[in-house]
């Protein structure tokens, strides 16, 4: 069904309508026009239209864009910082604490030196277990001047999720705060790759612990910028980032991020086709709230680099809480904002969240997961008619990004971007075909955004890819005009608050229990969440263990958002002959 808008102005709103026609609808004097050719034909910087291929491969419908290929991260943020070096550039909404462009530079050239000078080489592998503060912009640019590698990780996790991580990306030195310092200790025990004592970033959260370093030691003004007498000694094929995904399907894995990935996706989203901000004047500067955790690839890409770029100002949430929120719409007031679902949802019906503290914003994005259009529906009618809504698309092995617009219609989630290509594929008796428009299949993807691999795990690699194609394992479809929607998921994974839940790493986990024969995970339903997980149990013979034990267990080991929703015993879990669990047929249970 077409959505239509009715080009009629009732005491200055303009109505929308859904109509179960592709055709202008005239009645009388007045027409109505689909929304998407209602877009495309009054967006002066909108281009439209299907690219398509005799072999069903579409194309961006945007110009290719140029100039990335050897740039590294941080030449890109400082590319016209000259223009707004003494705005504010990030500031923390619970401190105050703020630094201006031209104090960023600085200090993260000053970081870099004394990272060098530490021992830390490029190729290098530096831990950031911190929540979103102003000094996460410091360090990560920092990084990207010194060619060394941060590996991002959840604050929330407990101290044996760190240390997976930290071993398996082979990790030299640790960023982290007072708070976090004691599970962070305890995650290195034993760990003969760290390099330094852990570097302390002073938020306030505490005291300096002894026997660590004091982050202000390393960028105190009589040391020199990096740049301005060392060789960065980095190329833009060099790592720059090594998040962690659990990828199609089981345990986690580093995606190896390159400078060149990175930049491409920056110079990708911000084209005028797709950026909906503005580049900072004089007169005239972004807010944008950074609510979305950075050590996620959208909060660290689409929300902290693409607008440092652009000159916007950031405003860092450590925590999230509702309450917290409101307090930044009130006193920063944003003009754009990136959301994940549960946060649209919670605006939605949060009575505190009035058409007041949103009258700044012209722009809202939501990613992550996929958003229903009663959301949307709500919230347009509880507080902003007139905002527009988008959403995009993307995974980390993409850097993130692979669809998106700034003004489609919002049951989308846009269209490829630049210098990108999409092919849906279905497999039909043992043959995969690239299927046209309105079919569904999964969604393969190319670009100069795809990751280079996992790190030290080429048969992960192997298993992603179709040559130069990145198998998304997610089902998806597009239209006659070029948009994609996301119809759900061909891989495991599950998605809890946007986040990625591994069944495998939770199944590990419930198998430690010595009454547990064994163990299958899946994703159900969650009105708020999203999905939750739920584990079906073989107990062994004579063993009777209460699902609270088995949840308490998890929670033991695991962050909150992983934490077990649901647990059913049964007799037998649904395998294919070669072993692997057949998780739709538990969906079916």
């Amino acid at each position: 069904m077409s959505i239509y808008r009715l080009l009629l102005s009732k005491q200055g709103k303009i109505l929308t309508k859904s109509f179960p026609s592709n055709d202008t609808l005239h009645f009388g004097k007045y027409s109505i026009i689909p929304v998407h050719k209602f877009l495309f034909r009054t967006s002066s910087n909108q281009s439209s239209g299907l690219k398509l291929n005799s072999e069903n491969i579409v194309t961006s419908p945007f110009p290719d864009v140029r100039g990335y290929e050897n740039m590294l991260l941080h030449e890109a943020i400082w590319q016209n910082m000259q223009k707004w070096s003494n705005k504010t550039a990030i500031v923390c909404a619970i401190t105050g604490r703020s630094y201006t462009y031209q104090q960023l530079r600085k200090n993260a050239g000053r970081l870099a030196t004394s990272l060098r000078k530490a021992k830390l080489f490029p190729r290098d592998t530096i831990a950031i277990i911190l929540p979103n503060i102003p000094e996460y912009a410091i360090i990560t640019l920092a990084a990207s001047e010194a060619g060394l590698r941060p590996t991002l990780i959840n604050p929330v996790w407990t101290s044996m999720e760190m240390t997976k991580q930290l071993e398996n990306s082979e990790t030299s030195a640790i960023f982290t705060n007072p708070l976090l310092y004691p599970t962070v200790k305890k995650s290195i025990e034993n760990n003969p790759r760290i390099k330094l004592p852990i570097i302390i970033v002073d938020d306030g959260s505490g005291s300096i612990p002894s026997g660590t370093i004091n982050l202000t030691d390393l960028i105190r003004n009589d040391i020199e910028e990096f740049s301005k007498n060392q060789k960065t000694d980095v190329d833009s094929e060099d790592d720059l980032f090594l998040p962690y995904s659990s990828g199609t399907t089981g345990m986690p894995k580093g995606v190896q991020l390159s400078h060149r990935n990175i930049v491409t996706n920056i110079f990708q989203i911000s084209c005028p086709e797709l950026y909906p901000g503005i580049c900072t004047n004089e007169t005239e500067q972004d807010v944008i709230p950074v609510i979305l955790p950075l050590f996620h690839i959208y909060g660290l890409i689409i929300l902290l680099y693409v607008f440092l770029r652009m000159g916007a100002k950031l405003v860092c949430l450590p925590q999230f809480s509702a309450a917290q929120f409101i307090k930044i719409l009130k006193n920063y007031k944003p003009t754009l904002l990136y959301l994940v679902p549960p946060i649209v949802q919670m605006m939605a019906i949060n009575e505190q969240i009035t058409p007041k503290h949103v009258e700044s914003i012209r722009f809202i994005l939501s990613g992550a997961a996929t958003i229903g259009p009663e959301s949307i529906a709500k919230f347009r009618e509880r507080i902003n008619a007139n905002v527009i809504f988008a959403q995009g698309y993307g995974l980390t092995e993409t850097s993130p990004v692979i669809t998106l617009s700034k003004n489609a219609i919002c049951e989308s989630v846009g269209f490829s971007i630049p210098n990108t290509q999409i092919r849906i594929v279905k497999n039909e008796a043992d043959k995969s075909i690239n299927v046209g428009p309105n079919e569904i299949g999964e969604l393969y993807v190319k670009g100069p955004q795809v990751m280079k691999g996992y790190f030290k795990n080429p048969q992960a690699t192997r298993d992603c890819m179709d040559g130069d194609w990145f198998k998304t394992g997610d089902l998806a479809k597009f239209d006659e005009n070029g948009l994609f929607y996301i119809e759900g998921r061909f891989k495991e994974l599950i998605k809890v608050k946007g986040f990625q839940v591994a069944p495998a790493e939770l199944e590990d986990i419930i198998k430690g229990l010595d009454s547990v024969a064994d163990v299958a995970v899946i994703g159900v339903p969650h009105e708020k969440f999203g999905e939750i997980p739920k584990a079906f149990i073989i107990l062994k013979k004579g063993v009777t263990v209460n699902p609270e034990e088995v949840k308490d267990y998890v929670a033991k080991h695991v962050a909150d958002y992983k934490r077990l929703g649901y647990v059913q015993y049964i007799e037998k879990i649904p395998k294919t002959a070669s072993g692997k669990i057949l998780r739709k047929e538990l969906q079916n249970m």
